[in-house]
């Protein structure tokens, strides 16, 4: 019998223990809806991905001096971190709907900080009234998110000044469904952040995205001792830096950015030209309506045999028409490489007939062609800083 007495005692500390727990999650998710109310005043992103990690890495260290197993703790959070962000979720929607407001989502690549966080935030400050940021770790998430139905408009680098277009964009292009519905072109500064002030000449490794890296290589010749270190974006690589506090660690990123993560200026204005400008397009699932007159840019894309003769046939039969072509390039198809994929960027509207006998005829010559978008050259930007 005093084992079955025994048994009851434990069943009863483990009772108060489950009801202890279930007030806890109750407090915790008071002060979630808290934190939803914030990030709802000041359109921040419901999700942050990399604080989950941190919290799920502090927590298993925590459990393991409790003899608590990885995978237990992992499972247990997980759950607890989704439940916290359904609810943040379906209070952001009970907020739009009772203040009759639509909910723009825009995605980027992030984190905060990054050229393409800046670039988005820009965007979405002059056309919406209230808009929630996703950022993404990826070009590839960013299409993703919106073609997912997570996000509405997609925020992708695809030109700069320095270092060209940027290919890998151009290829997600053209397997996405999503349509360009306009531009923006922001001047770039690149700068050297550490976290402290040092002599250039002692600095180690530095961190960044590859654009950057292309876009400041003259200045990065200078100094052949140091590691270069490619990351996801400029945020990630001023967040290493910030993670590190190593004097000998520095990024290249944004002024912005020094700011966000606290980081000091080494040098700025880095670019190999004193103009340094990239232009991110805008992407959303359906095409944006103008009217026939309106003044339009259309963006096609083509895909062609490995022949340079048909790549001139389409420059010749848009120069007999006279329309005015911005841009055309062509690079290798990644997965046929006996075939190019052609970009151009034409300075006409889709609706017009000499730009519809134009596609007509370049449907004939080409393997493949498809119209990536148009929109109202007003919808391009104005260069922003």
């Amino acid at each position: 019998m005093p084992n079955n007495n025994y048994l009851l005692a434990f069943r009863d500390e483990i009772n108060n223990i489950d009801e202890n727990i279930v007030q806890l999650l109750a407090k915790r998710k008071n002060l979630v809806l808290k934190i939803a109310k914030s990030k709802i005043k000041n359109n921040q992103a419901i999700r942050d991905k990399e604080r989950e990690k941190k919290i799920l890495e502090k927590l298993i260290l925590l459990g393991k001096k409790y003899y608590l197993e990885p995978e237990y703790i992992t499972r247990l959070f997980k759950l607890i971190i989704e439940e916290s962000v359904l609810t943040q979720k379906e209070m952001l929607k009970k907020f739009y709907k009772a203040n009759k407001s639509i909910l723009n989502r825009v995605s980027f690549l992030g984190p905060k900080g990054s050229y393409s966080h800046i670039a988005a935030c820009k965007y979405a400050d002059k056309n919406f009234q209230t808009y929630i940021k996703n950022e993404c770790s990826t070009f590839e998430e960013v299409i993703l998110s919106v073609e997912g139905n997570q996000s509405d408009y997609a925020i992708l680098p695809i030109e700069n000044t320095c270092s060209g277009f940027i290919y890998e964009v151009i290829h997600l292009l053209k397997k996405t469904q999503l349509f360009i519905i306009g531009e923006i072109n922001m001047i770039i500064n690149h700068c050297l952040l550490g976290v402290e002030k040092i002599q250039l000449e002692k600095i180690k490794t530095v961190y960044s995205h590859p654009q950057p890296f292309q876009q400041c290589s003259n200045f990065i010749e200078k100094f052949p001792g140091w590691k270069i270190k490619h990351t996801k974006s400029t945020a990630d690589a001023m967040k290493i830096i910030d993670k590190y506090n190593d004097a000998t660690k520095v990024a290249l990123g944004s002024e912005i950015g020094s700011k966000i993560y606290g980081l000091k200026i080494l040098s700025k204005n880095l670019s190999n030209i004193n103009k340094n400008i990239t232009k991110f397009i805008v992407l959303g699932r359906n095409p944006i309506k103008f009217y026939e007159n309106s003044q339009n840019k259309t963006i096609l894309m083509c895909s062609i045999e490995n022949k340079s003769e048909i790549l001139e046939q389409v420059r010749f039969l848009l120069k007999k028409r006279k329309i005015i072509m911005n841009k055309l390039i062509h690079l290798k198809d990644k997965k046929n490489l006996s075939k190019e994929i052609i970009y151009i960027d034409i300075e006409e509207n889709l609706s017009s007939p000499i730009m519809k006998n134009a596609i007509q005829k370049i449907k004939k010559i080409t393997n493949y062609m498809k119209i990536l978008g148009c929109y109202p050259i007003s919808n391009t930007n104005s260069i922003i800083k």
